[in-house]
């Protein structure tokens, strides 16, 4: 079975992505104040001051359609204010009219009374929408730090099983803790093809590595791309169901040994069922390639064809709260039975993104947990371990991810997380639990 340690990464980026951009939670203050705001507006509806203050109060309630109309009468009455042009681009921003906004920050931009602040800001937002929603766009993540754990190994505990006898291990064959230095990097490239079906052309990178500082044998590294073209169906009962069929590479080190390749093909699809609800499917075919190493020198003959198929929904149950549900298996064939397997597993996420705690800048925090259950059973048993007796596991996966977001690029994060595999044969049951601390970045 493919290694568990790069599921770190994904958990890791899609919560970073999540927690971007960081705006302040709404509290019953700010929602008492739009309402003062909004019934003096009623009173005095063409006073400059009065328009200004509920525009304020609307953007801090979230009611950004209505800090826009506000902010737009105002501009009625006096045209040339940079200040105001630049919270309508930001206004816009966040309602995702990229050309609307990008129009304000240029106006704010050029404004002879534009303080440097918002010329620099204004230009700021300009570069980052020119990159995100050109024709050809770039971003990528950046994540670095240090992480704990007590078993990196993946080692079991107590007594094993060889050729059906029971043997106790070495005392170095034993779990041992250790701190590692963990990277990883996402890049995305989409390029646009300027149809009326949103068709775009997406590639995905996306690295990871962890190295230790005394248990080698542990490092891991992990390459994967992804490449495929996404677009929208537009008309009939399915409209607004997206495809993207792709293909995909993945690359494999343990201890600093090439461990396998793999490569395949598969298509994605993904449907809004409500407003903020929307739901998804992967299917995926896979060859994987093991190679002989010197820690592992029959390592080939786990080499096989894997098929998965699995599901998700996602939902904002609030401004702040996100949800997601997931199930997935995952058929693997491979040259010897006692390799092959069938697994199912299941778990969910939930995101709360709520405000600075701390007073440093006012950016929303966001806590991301997650909870995955697996299970899987093999083909045959294994007759170099326990030959009368098949291969069954069930795995625990538990993570806890704080981001504290320093600007709109720089993020700390603090992670946690929990994993425990129970197997009919003692050589495969094992425990970690892990922490980390580091720095993401993005642009």
């Amino acid at each position: 079975m493919s290694t568990r340690r790069p599921a770190f990464a994904s958990f890791l980026f899609a919560t970073l992505a999540i927690s971007s951009p960081s705006f302040a939670q709404v509290t019953d203050a700010k929602r008492a104040s739009y309402r003062v705001a909004f019934e003096e507006t009623l009173r005095q509806p063409d006073n400059a001051e009065v328009l200004l203050k509920y525009a304020q109060a609307a953007a801090a309630a979230e009611d950004y359609e209505g800090a826009i109309t506000a902010y737009e009468r105002f501009l009625v009455l006096d045209a040339d204010q940079p200040r105001v042009k630049f919270e309508l681009g930001v206004l816009y921003y966040k309602l995702k009219s990229y050309d609307a906004a990008r129009t304000y920050f240029e106006q704010a931009r050029a404004s002879g009374k534009t303080s440097k602040e918002v010329a620099e800001r204004s230009s700021e937002f300009i570069r980052d929408i020119d990159r995100r929603w050109g024709t050809s766009r770039l971003t990528g993540e950046f994540v670095a730090g240090i992480r704990y754990s007590d078993n990196p190994a993946s080692l079991p505990t107590g007594t094993l099983q060889s050729y059906g006898a029971t043997v106790v291990p070495n005392p170095t064959f034993q779990p041992q803790g250790d701190f590692a230095f963990v990277g990883a990097a996402s890049l995305s490239h989409r390029y646009d093809f300027g149809r009326q079906d949103s068709g775009t052309l997406e590639t995905d990178f996306s690295f990871y590595t962890a190295k230790q500082f005394q248990v080698t044998n542990a490092d891991v590294m992990l390459i994967d791309l992804g490449v495929g073209p996404r677009m929208e169906l537009i008309d009939g009962p399915l409209s607004g169901v997206q495809l993207k069929p792709f293909v995909s590479g993945r690359y494999i080190t343990v201890g600093n040994l090439p461990t396998y390749w793999a490569w395949g093909a598969g298509l994605e699809a993904s449907v809004p069922l409500a407003d903020k609800v929307r739901a998804g499917a992967v299917v995926l075919g896979q060859r994987r390639d093991f190679v002989d190493n010197a820690a592992v020198p029959f390592n080939s003959q786990n080499s096989g064809n894997n098929a998965t198929v699995a599901a998700n929904i996602r939902a904002d149950l609030t401004h702040s709260v996100e949800a997601s549900l997931g199930g997935n298996y995952t058929r693997y064939i491979a040259m010897t039975g006692f390799q092959s397997y069938g697994e199912a597993g299941f778990g969910g996420a939930l995101t709360w993104r709520f405000e600075d705690p701390a007073g440093i800048n006012g950016r929303k925090w966001t806590l991301a947990g997650n909870a995955a259950l697996a299970f899987a059973t093999y083909d045959q048993p294994d007759p170099f371990i326990q030959p009368g007796t098949v291969r069954t596991q069930t795995d625990v996966n538990l993570g806890l991810l704080l981001s504290v977001p320093l600007d709109d690029r720089l993020t700390v994060v603090a992670q946690t997380t929990y994993f425990q595999r129970s197997a009919s044969i003692n050589n495969y049951s094992f425990n970690s639990f892990s922490s980390l601390l580091g720095l993401g970045w993005r642009f």
